[in-house]
């Protein structure tokens, strides 16, 4: 049997419908495996991002929770007297606050003890987290010292026999004393337990830093007459500032927002000075230090500032200042 042949033109199209549809087959291949591969990489980002969060999750066992918490307890771990009636109730208030196990006193024994105890004060100090659901938070406390001393039987019976008042009993306090104290806190991410017996600890020793408070001389303006003029107007401002209404103050400021301290303190004198000249043209930074009374006391404080002043039409303006 021979093989049909067809006209040139004839194949000629059948050779570019095939080249078009194996054209288009490839694309449409192409297209639907770079689909896919996208899809499965938004996949993979979706399952990473939890483990993402979860190594940036907080520990509850040291936040603000956890740190009242440890206030709170202190409060009653300090609370103590030395009478069966008064260990029972120490007992109970700490009942809520400690980890099943723990010791009920909290690590206090009661043998030799002199003295009853009552907190007057505490605040975080240090938090250290110690695992993903444990924190050792350190207080610094304050507790105040009290016991009774009756008086002695037998000058008591004497007093009686002589017919004279008998002896009363004598109170004494001592303190407050200053303690650091450390509370092991573990959570169940909901509330929290002392879980192990809580300690004291030395103070923290006081870091050797050097102040910088000290003014650099270096870039002062030597000009006497703008010495003057802005000795001048920082007496006025200051004047302003410490017995003037918001009003009155808000006259000799440009930009910054600054409260009056009317009622707080008076202005006395402004002490010392050194000008150098600011970001423009015309603006200067002036480190001033300022002699304040306290209207209360009527004691002196003296404070360092430094102030960015400009000067339009003859009169000085302060555009911020700031406690050094």
């Amino acid at each position: 049997m021979k093989k049909r042949k067809y006209p040139k033109t004839v194949l000629r199209k059948k050779v570019i419908k095939g080249t078009f549809w194996t054209g288009f087959g490839l694309v449409l291949f192409l297209s639907v495996v770079a689909i896919v591969r996208v899809g499965n990489a938004g996949a993979g980002a979706t399952e990473e991002k939890p483990v993402e969060q979860l190594t940036k999750e907080e520990n509850v066992a040291a936040g603000e929770g956890a740190q009242s918490f440890a206030e709170n307890f202190a409060v009653q771990y300090f609370d103590w007297k030395n009478t069966d009636e008064d260990k029972k109730k120490r007992v109970e208030r700490l009942k809520p606050f400690l980890a099943t196990g723990l010791d009920e006193q909290a690590g206090l024994a009661f043998e030799g003890m002199e003295w009853n105890s009552s907190l007057s004060e505490s605040q975080v100090w240090n938090v250290e987290e110690k695992g993903e659901d444990t924190a050792l938070i350190t207080l610094r406390v304050k507790h105040t010292l009290k016991k009774t001393t009756q008086p002695d039987p037998k000058a008591v019976e004497k007093a009686k026999k002589d017919k004279k008042k008998p002896p009363k009993a004598k109170e004494e306090t001592t303190g407050p004393y200053e303690k650091y104290f450390v509370v092991p806190v573990k959570t169940d991410g909901k509330s929290f337990v002392v879980h192990k017996v809580p300690y004291f600890i030395p103070p923290a020793k006081k870091p050797e830093i050097i102040s910088d408070a000290t003014i650099s001389e270096d870039g002062k303006i030597q000009d006497t007459k703008l010495q003057q003029e802005i000795t001048s107007g920082l007496n006025t401002f200051f004047k302003i500032y410490t017995t003037g209404t918001q009003e009155e103050l808000s006259y000799y400021i440009k930009g910054e927002d600054i409260q009056t301290m009317n009622g707080i303190i008076t202005f006395k004198e402004v002490k010392e000075t050194v000008i150098k000249q600011g970001k423009s043209k015309g603006e200067y930074k002036v480190h001033a230090t300022v002699i304040f009374q306290e209207n209360q006391s009527k004691a002196q404080v003296v404070y360092p500032y430094e102030l960015s002043l400009v000067k339009e039409e003859d009169r000085w303006f302060v555009k911020e200042m700031k406690n050094q």
